[in-house]
């Protein structure tokens, strides 16, 4: 959320219920990996939020591996960060901004 420009995000332990209500009311469904903004989302078995990300570009994606507050914020390849968090049972959804 910090990424796309919610103040105050990038000092908060992230909960799933408040990033639900982000995508609900900024973003839609769709996106381009090679387009800056677009919202990787990973869900598990059932919908439940997992992981996500940000495209910068160029393909390049910015992503926090973790939760604890001393985490690095890493910049991969956008093919690389997908690859890396495929997992049985999870499936990865494209959002864009925008309502």
């Amino acid at each position: 959320m910090a990424a796309a420009g919610v103040l105050g995000a990038e000092l908060e332990w992230m909960q799933r219920e408040p990033f639900e209500e982000f995508l609900t009311a900024h973003t839609r469904s769709g996106g381009n990996d090679n387009h800056p903004g677009t919202l990787l989302v990973w869900r598990g078995v059932g919908g439940q939020l997992e992981h996500a990300a940000v495209t910068l570009g160029g393909g390049w994606a910015l992503h926090k591996p973790a939760q604890s507050w001393t985490a690095p914020r890493v910049v991969l390849p956008t093919r690389a960060l997908i690859r890396a968090y495929r997992t049985p049972g999870h499936r990865l959804e494209r959002r864009t901004p925008g309502p």
